[in-house]
């Protein structure tokens, strides 16, 4: 039997893409649990990305899913809310294994995608073999969603895995603000651009793009946020902003390893101040109206605001928040950051880290949790 080796792309920085395997040896999460909540036997698996398209939330674990973002409070709906919809191709790799997509990025009027095709290494293990990107305008209700893909040879030469190493957007929740990137590899030298995507049109290269640090290049980019009218870029796994600041992490990946970094950075378009959370290396941040949601190496966390935004502390999450989860989370979600704790619904995505061959978790262990006000518990979500 062919070896199954998963993993996905996250980051690329340092003129390099990193591959990061599905996998580590940690504590078994339902051991973990609160004894008094059940996990829902409904949840996506997987590494797991969210974004805003539309009147939806569409999330890529491989395939791709949809739901409403309308809040938990309106609908009344906890868990089984999302759909699953069309992915970009049903082409399939070596040992029959399926396209899969790992990537998302939405702007004004299109939602994007990244899908890999794999083939078997000399090892005899599955590895992306190369990137595709695609755009669509549909509708994911509406019966499935229409892919185009979108030629990007012009952009830089085609190497192995395809010469887009990455896309994302800008996170804004207004729509009309909304815009979405892709980093792509210039020349054989390895150096990269920065380019901004166009819905099925060629993308433009992004030349006049703000870095939010001088430690942080926006052709490495890898994360961006909207912020007073600008997008800034960040050559670091995350971003989120509220009225007063850009919040950014500094961890990254360095030689195919995570380099952690426990400190919230805060940046208010002229100076960056830090704040040192100590709750493990941040890998993910999504703000809210008096705290920030912070996806760790140890879990879950959360740092407060205080009324001018500066982090002030930390504090437990509610119900089982800081029990549920102690894998690493390179995704968290807010669904209204306008609003404060205990006020809107949020989202949190797991992995295993290392190889999953030495695990002491299960590929079902990673994947989507929620907090649903009407339920008022972190849970597994799903379909």
């Amino acid at each position: 039997m062919k070896k199954q080796f998963y993993s996905i792309l996250i980051a690329a920085v340092a003129g390099a893409a990193a591959l990061f395997t599905l996998a580590s040896c940690h504590d078994d999460i339902y051991g973990l649990i609160n004894s008094e909540v059940k996990l829902e036997s409904h949840g996506l698996n997987g590494d797991c990305i969210l974004v805003r398209y539309k009147d939806y939330l569409v999330l890529a674990n491989g395939k791709i899913y949809y739901k409403t973002n309308q809040p938990s409070a309106e609908t009344g709906k906890e868990n089984r809310q999302w759909n699953r919809t069309s992915s970009p191709t049903s082409e399939r790799g070596d040992n029959d294994v399926p396209a899969t997509t790992c990537f998302l990025a939405a702007d004004e009027n299109y939602l994007y995608a990244l899908s890999y095709i794999w083939e078997e290494d000399e090892d005899g293990d599955n590895a992306p073999e190369r990137a595709e990107l695609y755009a669509t305008d549909s509708d994911p209700a509406s019966g499935g969603l229409s892919w185009k893909r979108i030629d990007t040879t012009a952009a830089g030469t085609d190497f192995s895995f395809g010469n887009v190493k990455i896309i994302f957007d800008n996170q804004a929740t207004e729509k009309a603000d909304r815009a979405a990137y892709a980093r792509i590899r210039a020349n054989r030298s390895g150096d990269y651009r920065l380019y901004k995507l166009n819905g099925t049109n060629a993308p433009a290269e992004a030349t006049a793009a703000t870095a939010i640090d001088s430690d942080s290049k926006a052709e490495n980019a890898v994360s961006a946020c909207r912020f007073n009218g600008t997008d800034y870029f960040s050559q670091y796994y995350s971003m989120t902003a509220n009225s007063s600041f850009v919040y950014f992490t500094k961890s990254r990946t360095r030689n195919s390893r995570v380099d952690g970094d426990s400190s919230i950075y805060y940046y208010d378009g002229s100076k960056t101040a830090e704040y040192d959370v100590d709750e493990g290396s941040i890998l993910s941040l999504a703000v809210a109206g008096n705290y920030i949601l912070l996806g760790t190496t140890n879990g879950l966390a959360r740092a407060n605001l205080n009324e001018s935004g500066v982090p002030s502390g930390t504090s437990k999450l509610p119900a089982n928040g800081n029990s549920i989860i102690n894998e690493y989370v390179f995704a968290v979600f807010v669904l209204d950051p306008s609003k404060n704790e205990g006020e809107t619904d949020e989202y949190a995505a797991s992995t295993i880290h290392g190889s999953i061959r030495s695990s002491s978790d299960a590929w079902e262990d990673t994947g989507l949790y929620a907090y649903y006000l009407t339920r008022n518990e972190w849970n597994r979500d799903g379909d």
